[in-house]
Protein backbone atom coordinates (compact mmCIF):
# COMPACT_ATOMS: atom_id res chain seq x y z
CA UNK A 1 0.00 0.00 0.00
CA UNK A 2 1.03 3.89 -0.42
CA UNK A 3 0.52 5.21 2.88
CA UNK A 4 0.54 9.03 3.94
CA UNK A 5 1.32 9.55 7.60
CA UNK A 6 0.36 13.22 9.09
CA UNK A 7 1.88 14.18 12.30
CA UNK A 8 2.56 17.85 14.07
CA UNK A 9 5.87 17.01 14.47
CA UNK A 10 9.22 14.55 13.52
CA UNK A 11 12.37 13.19 15.40
CA UNK A 12 14.84 15.00 15.86
CA UNK A 13 13.58 18.80 15.76
CA UNK A 14 10.24 17.44 18.27
CA UNK A 15 10.45 14.48 20.81
CA UNK A 16 7.14 13.09 22.06
CA UNK A 17 5.35 9.89 22.51
CA UNK A 18 3.12 10.72 19.50
CA UNK A 19 6.76 11.42 17.98
CA UNK A 20 8.46 8.33 19.27
CA UNK A 21 5.39 6.13 17.87
CA UNK A 22 5.08 7.34 14.45
CA UNK A 23 8.65 7.14 14.08
CA UNK A 24 8.85 3.17 14.88
CA UNK A 25 5.50 2.59 12.85
CA UNK A 26 6.78 4.28 10.03
CA UNK A 27 9.81 2.33 10.05
CA UNK A 28 8.32 -1.07 10.22
CA UNK A 29 5.60 -0.46 7.88
CA UNK A 30 8.59 0.47 5.22
CA UNK A 31 10.11 -2.80 6.13
CA UNK A 32 7.14 -5.15 5.96
CA UNK A 33 7.08 -3.52 2.10
CA UNK A 34 4.83 -0.66 2.13
CA UNK A 35 5.27 2.92 0.43
CA UNK A 36 5.49 5.16 3.37
CA UNK A 37 5.21 8.97 3.13
CA UNK A 38 5.30 11.51 6.55
CA UNK A 39 3.86 15.18 6.05
CA UNK A 40 4.89 16.40 9.01
CA UNK A 41 4.82 20.02 10.87
CA UNK A 42 8.83 21.56 11.16
CA UNK A 43 9.51 25.38 12.47
CA UNK A 44 11.88 25.95 9.35
CA UNK A 45 12.81 29.40 10.33
CA UNK A 46 13.13 31.43 7.75
CA UNK A 47 10.73 29.66 5.00
CA UNK A 48 7.70 31.13 4.85
CA UNK A 49 4.73 29.63 5.97
CA UNK A 50 3.17 26.65 3.70
CA UNK A 51 6.01 25.99 2.07
CA UNK A 52 7.14 22.40 2.24
CA UNK A 53 10.37 20.44 1.17
CA UNK A 54 10.46 16.47 0.22
CA UNK A 55 13.22 13.85 1.08
CA UNK A 56 12.73 11.11 -0.86
CA UNK A 57 13.65 7.70 1.23
CA UNK A 58 12.02 4.62 3.44
CA UNK A 59 9.74 6.51 3.96
CA UNK A 60 9.94 9.75 2.50
CA UNK A 61 9.20 12.67 4.38
CA UNK A 62 7.54 16.21 3.76
CA UNK A 63 8.42 19.01 6.07
CA UNK A 64 5.87 21.73 5.78
CA UNK A 65 6.99 25.36 7.96
CA UNK A 66 4.77 26.55 9.93
CA UNK A 67 4.91 28.50 13.44
CA UNK A 68 1.81 29.80 14.37
CA UNK A 69 1.85 33.29 12.91
CA UNK A 70 -0.18 35.88 11.86
CA UNK A 71 -2.90 34.38 13.65
CA UNK A 72 -6.07 36.16 12.55
CA UNK A 73 -8.73 34.43 15.10
CA UNK A 74 -8.83 32.28 17.75
CA UNK A 75 -10.37 29.50 14.68
CA UNK A 76 -6.61 29.91 13.07
CA UNK A 77 -5.11 27.94 16.28
CA UNK A 78 -6.85 24.90 14.99
CA UNK A 79 -7.40 25.33 11.09
CA UNK A 80 -4.09 26.82 10.58
CA UNK A 81 -4.89 27.80 6.84
CA UNK A 82 -1.40 27.63 5.04
CA UNK A 83 -1.03 23.96 6.32
CA UNK A 84 -4.70 22.82 4.73
CA UNK A 85 -3.39 24.53 1.16
CA UNK A 86 0.11 23.08 1.78
CA UNK A 87 -1.24 19.41 2.01
CA UNK A 88 -3.71 20.37 -0.89
CA UNK A 89 -0.70 21.27 -3.56
CA UNK A 90 1.18 18.40 -2.23
CA UNK A 91 -1.65 15.96 -2.81
CA UNK A 92 -2.76 17.42 -6.14
CA UNK A 93 1.46 17.14 -6.96
CA UNK A 94 1.84 13.28 -5.93
CA UNK A 95 -1.45 12.38 -7.87
CA UNK A 96 0.10 14.38 -10.78
CA UNK A 97 3.44 12.24 -10.39
CA UNK A 98 1.21 8.93 -10.70
CA UNK A 99 1.71 8.52 -7.04
CA UNK A 100 -1.80 8.72 -4.99
CA UNK A 101 -1.79 7.28 -1.62
CA UNK A 102 -4.58 4.13 -0.96
CA UNK A 103 -5.10 5.51 2.84
CA UNK A 104 -3.88 8.31 5.58
CA UNK A 105 -3.76 7.93 8.67
CA UNK A 106 -4.13 10.92 10.72
CA UNK A 107 -1.46 11.06 14.36
CA UNK A 108 -1.95 14.91 15.49
CA UNK A 109 -3.28 17.97 13.45
CA UNK A 110 -2.04 21.13 15.82
CA UNK A 111 -0.25 22.86 13.86
CA UNK A 112 -1.48 20.44 10.43
CA UNK A 113 -4.98 21.83 10.13
CA UNK A 114 -8.37 20.45 11.41
CA UNK A 115 -9.17 21.25 7.42
CA UNK A 116 -6.85 18.46 6.56
CA UNK A 117 -9.21 15.89 6.85
CA UNK A 118 -11.24 17.76 4.09
CA UNK A 119 -8.47 18.10 1.44
CA UNK A 120 -8.39 14.46 1.97
CA UNK A 121 -11.80 13.99 1.53
CA UNK A 122 -11.82 15.87 -1.55
CA UNK A 123 -9.64 13.80 -2.74
CA UNK A 124 -11.15 10.17 -1.96
CA UNK A 125 -8.35 9.40 0.17
CA UNK A 126 -10.06 6.81 2.85
CA UNK A 127 -8.38 8.05 6.51
CA UNK A 128 -7.81 6.78 9.80
CA UNK A 129 -7.44 8.57 12.63
CA UNK A 130 -5.77 8.11 16.03
CA UNK A 131 -6.81 10.45 18.95
CA UNK A 132 -3.78 10.30 20.84
CA UNK A 133 -4.80 13.39 23.11
CA UNK A 134 -7.63 15.46 23.21
CA UNK A 135 -6.50 18.17 21.19
CA UNK A 136 -9.70 18.24 18.33
CA UNK A 137 -12.16 19.30 20.96
CA UNK A 138 -9.47 20.97 23.38
CA UNK A 139 -6.92 23.30 22.23
CA UNK A 140 -4.93 22.98 25.22
CA UNK A 141 -4.47 19.11 24.18
CA UNK A 142 -4.72 17.46 27.77
CA UNK A 143 -8.46 18.87 28.77
CA UNK A 144 -6.35 20.32 31.99
CA UNK A 145 -7.60 24.05 32.69
CA UNK A 146 -5.15 26.83 33.40
CA UNK A 147 -6.35 26.34 37.53
CA UNK A 148 -4.38 23.42 37.55
CA UNK A 149 -7.52 20.64 37.38
CA UNK A 150 -8.27 17.97 34.87
CA UNK A 151 -11.61 18.64 33.29
CA UNK A 152 -12.55 14.48 32.39
CA UNK A 153 -14.61 16.09 29.42
CA UNK A 154 -15.43 19.57 27.78
CA UNK A 155 -18.05 21.79 28.93
CA UNK A 156 -19.10 25.22 27.10
CA UNK A 157 -18.98 27.50 30.14
CA UNK A 158 -15.57 26.34 31.92
CA UNK A 159 -13.99 25.95 28.23
CA UNK A 160 -14.68 29.13 27.58
CA UNK A 161 -13.16 30.58 30.56
CA UNK A 162 -10.11 28.67 29.90
CA UNK A 163 -9.60 29.41 25.89
CA UNK A 164 -9.85 33.47 27.37
CA UNK A 165 -7.22 32.91 29.91
CA UNK A 166 -5.09 31.24 27.66
CA UNK A 167 -5.42 32.99 24.50
CA UNK A 168 -6.58 36.23 25.48
CA UNK A 169 -4.94 38.26 22.98
CA UNK A 170 -7.62 36.19 20.13
CA UNK A 171 -10.49 35.34 22.95
CA UNK A 172 -11.51 38.76 24.40
CA UNK A 173 -13.36 37.10 27.52
CA UNK A 174 -15.27 34.56 28.76
CA UNK A 175 -18.16 35.41 26.37
CA UNK A 176 -16.03 35.16 23.29
CA UNK A 177 -14.58 32.15 24.60
CA UNK A 178 -18.08 30.17 24.78
CA UNK A 179 -18.22 31.25 21.64
CA UNK A 180 -15.30 29.37 20.07
CA UNK A 181 -15.57 26.55 22.51
CA UNK A 182 -18.93 25.82 20.61
CA UNK A 183 -17.44 26.31 17.26
CA UNK A 184 -14.61 23.74 18.15
CA UNK A 185 -16.43 21.55 20.04
CA UNK A 186 -18.72 21.10 16.57
CA UNK A 187 -15.87 21.03 14.58
CA UNK A 188 -14.51 18.11 16.40
CA UNK A 189 -17.76 16.26 16.14
CA UNK A 190 -17.99 16.70 12.63
CA UNK A 191 -13.96 16.03 12.06
CA UNK A 192 -14.67 12.41 13.39
CA UNK A 193 -17.74 11.62 11.46
CA UNK A 194 -15.59 12.23 8.48
CA UNK A 195 -13.04 9.71 9.58
CA UNK A 196 -13.22 5.93 7.84
CA UNK A 197 -11.84 4.35 11.05
CA UNK A 198 -10.69 5.82 14.40
CA UNK A 199 -8.09 4.50 16.71
CA UNK A 200 -6.98 5.14 20.39
CA UNK A 201 -4.39 4.00 22.24
CA UNK A 202 -6.98 2.63 24.72
CA UNK A 203 -10.24 2.49 26.29
CA UNK A 204 -9.82 5.19 29.23
CA UNK A 205 -9.65 7.82 25.77
CA UNK A 206 -13.07 6.80 25.45
CA UNK A 207 -14.94 8.56 28.21
CA UNK A 208 -14.60 12.60 27.00
CA UNK A 209 -15.19 11.52 23.13
CA UNK A 210 -18.95 10.11 24.33
CA UNK A 211 -19.61 13.30 26.41
CA UNK A 212 -18.58 15.01 23.37
CA UNK A 213 -21.25 13.43 21.64
CA UNK A 214 -18.95 11.43 19.21
CA UNK A 215 -20.55 8.08 17.51
CA UNK A 216 -17.81 5.39 19.66
CA UNK A 217 -19.13 2.36 17.45
CA UNK A 218 -16.22 0.30 16.00
CA UNK A 219 -13.89 2.25 17.54
CA UNK A 220 -10.24 0.02 17.42
CA UNK A 221 -7.71 -0.06 20.61
CA UNK A 222 -4.12 0.61 19.08
CA UNK A 223 -1.90 0.41 21.59
CA UNK A 224 1.58 1.48 21.58
CA UNK A 225 4.29 -0.06 20.78
CA UNK A 226 7.98 -0.47 22.82
CA UNK A 227 11.52 -1.92 21.68
CA UNK A 228 10.97 -4.52 23.80
CA UNK A 229 14.20 -6.23 23.62
CA UNK A 230 16.46 -3.33 24.14
CA UNK A 231 14.74 -2.92 27.46
CA UNK A 232 14.27 -6.69 27.92
CA UNK A 233 18.36 -6.18 28.17
CA UNK A 234 18.56 -3.41 30.67
CA UNK A 235 20.06 -5.13 33.77
CA UNK A 236 17.71 -5.94 36.95
CA UNK A 237 17.91 -3.52 39.96
CA UNK A 238 20.33 -3.70 42.38
CA UNK A 239 17.87 -1.95 45.32
CA UNK A 240 21.10 -1.50 47.54
CA UNK A 241 19.35 -0.04 51.00
CA UNK A 242 22.66 1.64 51.93
CA UNK A 243 21.92 4.50 49.43
CA UNK A 244 18.54 6.47 48.19
CA UNK A 245 16.23 4.61 46.86
CA UNK A 246 16.24 6.45 42.83
CA UNK A 247 12.80 7.35 41.66
CA UNK A 248 13.19 8.72 37.97
CA UNK A 249 10.28 10.46 35.96
CA UNK A 250 10.97 11.07 31.98
CA UNK A 251 8.92 13.24 29.61
CA UNK A 252 8.26 16.74 28.79
CA UNK A 253 8.68 18.37 32.24
CA UNK A 254 4.78 20.47 32.22
CA UNK A 255 2.56 21.04 34.75
CA UNK A 256 0.01 18.58 33.85
CA UNK A 257 2.61 15.91 34.40
CA UNK A 258 2.41 16.27 38.02
CA UNK A 259 6.52 16.85 38.46
CA UNK A 260 5.68 18.51 41.28
CA UNK A 261 3.58 16.28 43.13
CA UNK A 262 6.39 14.02 43.19
CA UNK A 263 9.12 16.83 44.37
CA UNK A 264 6.84 17.98 47.10
CA UNK A 265 6.49 14.53 48.30
CA UNK A 266 9.94 13.85 48.39
CA UNK A 267 10.53 16.80 50.63
CA UNK A 268 8.10 15.35 52.94
CA UNK A 269 10.68 12.98 53.41
CA UNK A 270 13.72 12.20 55.98
CA UNK A 271 17.07 13.32 53.43
CA UNK A 272 18.59 10.65 52.22
CA UNK A 273 15.57 8.62 51.94
CA UNK A 274 14.92 8.68 48.01
CA UNK A 275 16.50 10.29 45.46
CA UNK A 276 14.32 12.28 42.32
CA UNK A 277 16.05 11.96 38.80
CA UNK A 278 14.24 14.46 36.54
CA UNK A 279 15.09 13.43 32.72
CA UNK A 280 13.21 15.56 29.72
CA UNK A 281 13.30 18.44 27.51
CA UNK A 282 11.20 21.93 29.41
CA UNK A 283 9.02 23.81 26.60
CA UNK A 284 6.49 26.67 27.24
CA UNK A 285 3.62 25.51 28.07
CA UNK A 286 0.51 27.89 26.65
CA UNK A 287 3.35 30.53 27.29
CA UNK A 288 4.05 29.42 31.33
CA UNK A 289 7.57 29.17 31.03
CA UNK A 290 8.13 29.34 34.77
CA UNK A 291 6.63 25.95 36.00
CA UNK A 292 9.90 24.13 36.84
CA UNK A 293 11.25 27.78 38.66
CA UNK A 294 8.07 27.14 41.21
CA UNK A 295 8.99 23.48 41.19
CA UNK A 296 12.68 23.71 41.94
CA UNK A 297 11.85 27.02 44.65
CA UNK A 298 11.16 24.64 47.37
CA UNK A 299 14.54 22.50 47.23
CA UNK A 300 16.60 22.15 50.09
CA UNK A 301 20.39 20.95 50.41
CA UNK A 302 21.05 17.59 50.15
CA UNK A 303 20.34 16.27 46.67
CA UNK A 304 16.64 14.96 47.06
CA UNK A 305 16.08 15.98 43.49
CA UNK A 306 18.27 15.89 40.04
CA UNK A 307 17.40 17.66 36.52
CA UNK A 308 19.14 15.98 34.05
CA UNK A 309 17.86 17.89 31.26
CA UNK A 310 16.84 16.06 27.73
CA UNK A 311 17.43 12.93 26.24
CA UNK A 312 17.34 11.46 23.09
CA UNK A 313 14.69 8.09 22.96
CA UNK A 314 17.66 5.88 22.27
CA UNK A 315 19.87 6.55 25.65
CA UNK A 316 15.98 5.26 27.39
CA UNK A 317 17.47 2.12 28.29
CA UNK A 318 20.26 3.28 29.74
CA UNK A 319 18.85 5.72 31.68
CA UNK A 320 16.72 3.03 33.09
CA UNK A 321 19.39 1.07 34.61
CA UNK A 322 20.59 4.00 36.88
CA UNK A 323 17.14 4.13 38.56
CA UNK A 324 15.25 1.37 41.32
CA UNK A 325 11.85 2.85 40.48
CA UNK A 326 9.82 4.60 37.15
CA UNK A 327 7.29 7.26 38.52
CA UNK A 328 4.63 9.12 36.46
CA UNK A 329 2.26 11.55 38.62
CA UNK A 330 0.56 12.41 36.22
CA UNK A 331 -2.84 14.98 36.57
CA UNK A 332 -4.32 14.35 33.20
CA UNK A 333 -5.83 11.31 31.91
CA UNK A 334 -2.86 10.79 29.57
CA UNK A 335 -4.16 8.08 26.65
CA UNK A 336 -1.62 5.82 27.45
CA UNK A 337 1.58 6.35 28.97
CA UNK A 338 4.68 4.78 26.81
CA UNK A 339 7.28 5.78 29.39
CA UNK A 340 5.84 3.95 32.45
CA UNK A 341 6.09 0.64 29.83
CA UNK A 342 9.75 1.37 28.74
CA UNK A 343 10.29 1.19 32.74
CA UNK A 344 7.98 -2.16 33.37
CA UNK A 345 10.13 -3.87 30.58
CA UNK A 346 13.21 -2.74 32.02
CA UNK A 347 12.00 -4.78 35.62
CA UNK A 348 11.65 -1.71 36.89
CA UNK A 349 8.56 -1.07 39.44
CA UNK A 350 6.30 1.82 38.76
CA UNK A 351 4.89 4.82 40.85
CA UNK A 352 1.75 6.08 38.82
CA UNK A 353 -1.01 7.69 38.76
CA UNK A 354 -5.07 6.39 38.72
CA UNK A 355 -5.67 7.96 35.55
CA UNK A 356 -6.26 7.64 31.74
CA UNK A 357 -4.00 4.99 30.63
CA UNK A 358 -1.25 4.84 32.90
CA UNK A 359 -3.07 3.07 35.62
CA UNK A 360 -4.13 0.38 33.25
CA UNK A 361 -0.19 -0.68 32.81
CA UNK A 362 0.08 -1.29 36.95
CA UNK A 363 -1.75 -3.64 38.73
CA UNK A 364 -1.62 -2.20 42.17
CA UNK A 365 1.00 -4.02 45.07
CA UNK A 366 2.21 -6.11 41.70
CA UNK A 367 4.56 -4.20 39.37
CA UNK A 368 4.44 -1.12 41.39
CA UNK A 369 1.67 0.95 43.06
CA UNK A 370 -0.96 2.99 41.57
CA UNK A 371 -1.73 6.14 43.32
CA UNK A 372 -4.22 9.03 43.45
CA UNK A 373 -3.25 12.17 41.07
CA UNK A 374 -2.15 14.96 42.95
CA UNK A 375 -2.11 13.31 46.54
CA UNK A 376 1.41 14.32 47.77
CA UNK A 377 0.81 12.29 51.52
CA UNK A 378 0.03 9.22 49.47
CA UNK A 379 2.69 9.79 46.91
CA UNK A 380 4.92 10.31 50.26
CA UNK A 381 3.69 6.85 51.91
CA UNK A 382 4.75 5.12 48.79
CA UNK A 383 7.69 6.06 48.07
CA UNK A 384 8.87 5.48 52.19
CA UNK A 385 7.16 2.50 51.59
CA UNK A 386 9.89 1.08 48.93
CA UNK A 387 12.44 2.47 50.37
CA UNK A 388 12.54 0.78 53.46
CA UNK A 389 11.54 -2.28 51.69
CA UNK A 390 14.09 -2.92 48.66
CA UNK A 391 13.15 -6.52 48.36
CA UNK A 392 9.98 -5.38 47.19
CA UNK A 393 11.30 -3.29 45.00
CA UNK A 394 13.04 -6.48 43.38
CA UNK A 395 9.95 -8.67 43.10
CA UNK A 396 8.10 -5.74 41.70
CA UNK A 397 10.20 -5.20 38.82
CA UNK A 398 10.89 -8.87 38.21
CA UNK A 399 6.86 -9.22 37.97
CA UNK A 400 7.23 -5.93 35.55
CA UNK A 401 9.12 -7.49 32.75
CA UNK A 402 6.21 -9.60 31.08
CA UNK A 403 5.27 -5.80 30.14
CA UNK A 404 5.24 -4.22 26.44
CA UNK A 405 4.34 -4.97 23.18
CA UNK A 406 6.76 -4.89 20.59
CA UNK A 407 6.58 -1.83 17.59
CA UNK A 408 6.32 -4.52 14.66
CA UNK A 409 3.47 -6.23 16.22
CA UNK A 410 2.03 -2.26 16.27
CA UNK A 411 2.39 -1.98 12.69
CA UNK A 412 1.02 -5.03 11.69
CA UNK A 413 -2.24 -4.29 13.18
CA UNK A 414 -2.20 -0.78 11.62
CA UNK A 415 -1.17 -2.56 7.93
CA UNK A 416 -4.51 -4.77 8.63
CA UNK A 417 -6.90 -2.31 9.66
CA UNK A 418 -5.60 -0.08 6.50
CA UNK A 419 -6.21 -3.10 4.69
CA UNK A 420 -9.86 -3.55 5.83
CA UNK A 421 -10.51 0.55 5.43
CA UNK A 422 -9.80 0.03 1.94
CA UNK A 423 -11.73 -2.96 1.36
CA UNK A 424 -14.69 -1.09 2.86
CA UNK A 425 -14.02 2.16 0.71
CA UNK A 426 -13.86 5.75 2.11
CA UNK A 427 -16.04 8.14 2.91
CA UNK A 428 -14.74 10.48 1.30
CA UNK A 429 -17.63 10.32 -1.51
CA UNK A 430 -20.70 10.85 1.13
CA UNK A 431 -21.49 14.81 2.02
CA UNK A 432 -18.98 16.32 4.20
CA UNK A 433 -21.21 17.20 7.43
CA UNK A 434 -21.18 20.71 8.25
CA UNK A 435 -19.00 21.84 10.41
CA UNK A 436 -19.17 25.70 12.45
CA UNK A 437 -15.64 27.84 12.23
Amino acid sequence: MRILQIVHGLLPESLGGVEVHVHAITRDLATAGHDLHVFARSSAPGQPQGTFTTERGRPSVTRVAYRWEALASFDDIQRCPPMAAALGRFLDERAAAGERFDIAHIHHLTGMSTDAVGELRQRGIPIVFTMHDYWTFCPRGQLFHPDGTFCGQVEVGRCGNCLHRTWPGLVADDEAGRAAATATHARARALFAQVDQLCVPSLRALPPLQALGVDLAGVIVVEYGIDTAAFAAVPEVVADPRRPLRIGCFGTLIPNKGIHVLVEAALKLPPGLVEIRLHGNTVSYHGDTSYLTRTFASLRAGGEVTYFGPYRPEAMPALLAEIDVIAAPALWAETYGIGVREGLRAGRAALCSRIGGLQDAVTDGVEGRVLPPGDVAAWATAMAALARDRAQVTRMGAAARRSGRPHHAVAEQLAAIYQNVCARGSRSCDPAPAAQS
